[in-house]
Formats: C-alpha cells, structure tokens, sequence
C-alpha cells in the first residue's frame, strides 16, 4: 500500500510540473489526504504556487511557478503577459484584488482585524469591509482601548450587528462584554451565523482563563467541533498559537490544540495580540495573526525579529502597516473548497493575497 502511494505521489509531482497546480488539485486521489496550495510572489512579483499535501503521518511539499489570471490594477505580473491597468475590463474575485460584485449563492465573503481602536482607522477599514460587501466582521481581540462602547456603535453604523459579527474576548476586553455581544453565558464556544446556514461555524477561545489540555473549556470546544457539520470550521483566538518573534510570545498551547484541530477538520486559526500581519502554512494548516487595526499605527506597530516560528516560515510578515483581511468562502459541489485571502492596506492597496484548496 506505502509502495502504491508513493508510486501516486511520483505521478502527481510530475503531472504538477507539466500544468498549473490550480487545476491538477481537483484531480488528486483521495489516497493522498488533503493539500492546501497557496500563492505567494517572488521578490520579482512573479506568482508562485505553494503546495502542501499529506498522507498519512507524512508531509509533502510541492512548489513551481504557475501563470495566474490577469487582475486591474495590482501591479502584478499575473499572468507574465503584461501590467494590467486599473482600467482594464477584467474582473476577478479569485485572484489580483477582490471582485465587488461576486455570487453570494457560492461565495461567503468574512472580514478579520483585531486590536482595533475607536478612531478615524477603524471606520477606514469598515468603509474597506463595506467597500468590498464583506458579509461577515470577524474581530480577533482588544475593540476596549478606550472607549469599547464607541467601536460597536462604529461597527453596527456600518452594518455589522450581532447577527454577522463575531467577537473574540482580548487581554484588554471585559469577559461581560463579550458575552453580551454574543449574547453567550460563556466568551468561548460556537458561533453562528443565522444567514450563513451551515456554510461556516467559528469557535472562540478565551485564552485569558485557563485552556490548557485537561480544561473544560478545551473538552468543550473539543466537543463542539467534532459535532459540527459547517462546511468551513475556523478558530478564533487573540493570543496566538504561532508568531514570529514579536512583542507578545506565542501561547504555550500548540501541541495540545493542532492535532485536535486537524482531527476535526479545522479550516484556518484566526489570531492577534501582536500588531502585525503574518501568515504561516503550518503543515497545510493557516495560522494568522491580523493584529492590523488602528490602536497603534505605522513605526508603533509590533517588530517582527523572525521569520519564523520554530522553524517554520512566515509565507508573509508586514509591520507599519494596518489594514483588513478579507476571505472568500467558496463552496461548491463540483469542486474542491477552497478560500481566497487579501490583507488590504489603508488605501485600498493589496499588501498580500493567498489561496487555499481542501480536498
């Protein structure tokens, strides 16, 4: 069966050398597991496919560089024909920069920022969120700086209410208030949203209180993802599993909590604490930390003195600039599912962009 397998990976590795990843993906037999592929840019901004696939207790990598369609006004080389220009008749919600006007019957659009504050930048990163008709505002901690009353009047004027807002309790967060936006007796657990159906289920955890292994959080949220039948399962946590070298540490709690999350089916962890944006694929499964919003701005933004954590590398890195993570959610019978990611700057600039396929 190993030797049936490996002659299956060999297969695979040199039909990915002859087309493009995008499209052998759907084509990979399921004996192979699961693969997550994600695109990335060279330092000469041409476009790179990143391939991880598993089998068993094994890991693969693959990686080539892979023309991708063209977008307006990137200033990418997509498709290695050319710049096109922001006047250009081409739209896209797959690549480049996010389509405005997209297919809600196959797409679930999310936001995700954490470490907010209640000032002029939060209402240019809601006006971006709007902008684009993000559907769902997922926040990764800390909206209670200052003045935590006058971000969720902020996001409610924008459109983002209880019932298509999720909020993660922070270190600089009431538990109380949490509770009550989520209207919740606990600030951890599943979340829902009553219009996305069973397309997407968060689940919070409260790193403030104890969540180690042998706690009754943990055995809840165990429980509470094992369960659940949403076709995009993504945890939500502030203090993070997986960073670089920054300000804050990482949380001490990766080996109790990755084998469960890949058990389980979990599709992406979302984090903060530190005021930056990174990105990891750890092991075909993304970690983030989307500590861009506005309480600290430009060179008061956290250091990044790694690229790596424990020797695994941040696929991206930014400090100094804040800004929204966009995802689309794409769900669709006939292919694999998959999301697409920008982190979008303050002036509507695309500072990185990501896909990842599940098989």
């Amino acid at each position: 069966m190993l030797l049936l397998k490996n002659m299956i990976l060999l297969i695979f590795i040199t039909c990915l050398s002859l087309v493009n990843s995008v499209y052998i993906i759907p084509f990979l037999p399921s004996v192979l597991g699961f693969a997550t592929t994600e695109r990335i840019m060279d330092y000469h901004k041409s476009n790179y496919f990143a391939t991880t696939f598993q089998s068993g207790n094994n890991i693969y990598r693959y990686q080539r560089m892979s023309s991708h369609p063209e977008s307006c006004g990137n200033q990418v080389n997509n498709n290695l024909k050319g710049i096109a220009g922001n006047n250009c008749s081409l739209q896209s919600s797959s690549v480049g920069v996010p389509a405005t006007d997209f297919n809600k019957s196959k797409t679930l659009r999310i936001a995700v920022i954490g470490d907010v504050d209640s000032n002029q930048g939060l209402t240019t990163q809601l006006e971006i969120a709007n902008r684009y008709n993000v559907q769902a505002l997922i926040l990764t901690g800390d909206f209670e700086y200052s003045n935590g009353n006058k971000v969720l009047s902020d996001l409610q004027s924008h459109g983002f209410t209880k019932e298509n807002t999720d909020i993660v309790v922070g270190n600089h967060d009431s538990e109380q208030d949490v509770k009550a936006w989520l209207n919740e007796k606990e600030p951890f657990g599943q979340v829902n949203f009553a219009f996305a159906t069973d397309k997407l289920a968060l689940f919070n955890i409260d790193a403030n209180t104890r969540f180690d292994c042998s706690s009754p959080q943990f055995g809840v949220l165990k429980s509470q993802i094992g369960l659940s039948k949403a076709l995009y399962k993504f945890i939500v946590i502030h203090q993070p599993f997986v960073t670089v070298k920054s300000t804050h540490p990482d949380n001490g709690q990766f080996n109790c909590y990755d084998p469960m999350f890949r058990a389980a089916g979990i599709d992406e962890v979302l984090q903060a604490h530190n005021h930056n944006y990174q990105r990891f694929n750890i092991n075909g499964l993304m970690y983030g930390v989307f500590g861009t919003g506005t309480h600290d701005t430009g060179s008061s933004m956290y250091p990044l003195n790694s690229n790596d954590w424990n020797g695994n590398n941040c696929l991206k890195c930014i400090t100094g600039k804040n800004g929204i993570t966009i995802l689309d959610l794409h769900f669709n019978d006939k292919s694999p599912k998959h999301f697409v990611g920008w982190f979008i700057g303050m002036n509507r600039e695309i500072l990185d962009s990501f896909e990842s396929f599940f098989l």
